[in-house]
């Protein structure tokens, strides 16, 4: 999701995730980095990056300049590798940003937000992550194009977290290995660990296995 700032993309992200995921503010460039949510859009899993305003005639490289120049480029390197760019553009303004207008292609949708202020010219989907307007529209332009990229979507539950992939691999892994065990101790055990890697993912996990994370992923003295 790229656009100018005070587009409204970070309250168009919180919208779509249907929380607060993004820091929402009328200040312009308070998205400095990459935010990412993980959504399940009609049975796709889809990662869905906010990122910050563009305004490459504006910025310097120094101070918060700098800081703010590395935002664009790191937003305009996401926009150029995204399967599907989200263009927000402010739609009560009267011309529309043409840094936003330069990223038109195949791979982006352009959206007008603040359509409940109305009085701009600005092209693509009306929605409003206000009030709501539109959001239902733009999901369904969402669904197709995903349908395009990924082909018939599925009603299983869809794995957007790498560590959701990781898990459920490492089972696959054992259950396939249990039957060519040759004693019935090691076949239990593959299902033990199989059983152990699935409640990673469904949020079964036992006291040693938290304590490991806890450990091993945080700076605490032990």
């Amino acid at each position: 999701m790229v656009g100018a700032p005070n587009a409204g993309k970070s309250s168009l992200v919180n919208a779509l995730a249907q929380r607060d995921v993004a820091i929402v503010s009328d200040m312009a460039g308070t998205t400095r980095d990459v935010i990412e949510v993980h959504l399940d859009i009609a049975g796709y899993p889809v990662i869905l990056a906010d990122t910050a305003g563009l305004r490459p005639d504006q910025i310097g490289a120094e101070g918060h300049e700098a800081i703010e120049s590395e935002g664009i480029r790191r937003a305009l390197a996401r926009a150029e590798s995204a399967d599907i760019k989200l263009l927000v553009f402010d739609g009560t303004e009267k011309t529309p940003d043409p840094h936003t207008l330069n990223l038109l292609d195949d791979t982006a949708l352009a959206v007008s937000n603040k359509s409940d202020s109305g009085g701009g010219s600005a092209p693509g989907i009306a929605v409003s992550a206000k009030t709501g307007a539109g959001l239902d529209e733009l999901l369904k332009v969402i669904e197709s194009r995903l349908h395009d990229l990924m082909g018939v979507r599925t009603d299983n539950p869809s794995l957007t977290r790498q560590r959701h992939r990781t898990a459920l691999e490492e089972a696959l892994v054992c259950l396939a290995r249990a039957p060519t065990a040759p004693l019935p101790e090691l076949i239990a055990e593959d299902l033990r660990l199989a059983i152990r890697a699935l409640g990673r993912i469904t949020g079964r996990v036992d006291v040693e296995d938290l304590l490991d994370v806890i450990f091993r992923d945080f700076c605490i003295g032990k």
